[in-house]
C-alpha cells in the first residue's frame, strides 16, 4: 500500500510540474503576441500616415499618429497601463520600429 502511495503522488507531482511548465509557456507566447499586434497597428498607421503625405518620412510620436488618427491609445498587455504619447516610431531602412516598451 504505501509504495502505490509514492508512486501516485510521484506521478501526480510530475504530471503538475509538466502541466504548469506547458502553461507557462503558453502564457509567454500569448503576451509576445499581444505586443506584435500592437506593434504592427502602430507601424501600419505610420506608414498609412506616410504614404497619405499627412507625415514626413522621419522618427514620429505616438502622440503624433494619434493626433492625426492614424493611431488610438494602445494599452501595454502587461502592465495595463497606456503606452506614452511620447513613445517613438523610428524609421529604419523602408519600415518604422515602434519603441514604446
Amino acid at each position: 500500500m504505501n509504495q502505490k502511495v509514492v508512486v501516485g503522488v510521484s506521478a501526480l507531482g510530475i504530471l503538475l510540474l509538466l502541466v504548469g511548465g506547458t502553461g507557462y509557456k503558453v502564457y509567454q507566447i500569448h503576451q509576445e503576441r499581444n505586443y506584435m499586434v500592437i506593434e504592427k497597428r502602430i507601424v501600419e498607421g505610420a506608414l498609412s500616415c506616410v504614404y497619405d503625405g499627412k507625415c514626413n518620412d522621419q522618427d514620429m510620436t505616438l502622440d503624433m499618429l494619434i493626433s492625426k488618427g492614424y493611431a488610438s491609445d494602445e494599452i501595454d498587455p502587461k502592465t495595463k497601463l497606456y503606452y506614452k504619447r511620447d513613445s517613438l516610431i523610428k524609421k529604419v531602412n523602408d519600415t518604422f520600429v515602434f519603441e514604446g516598451h
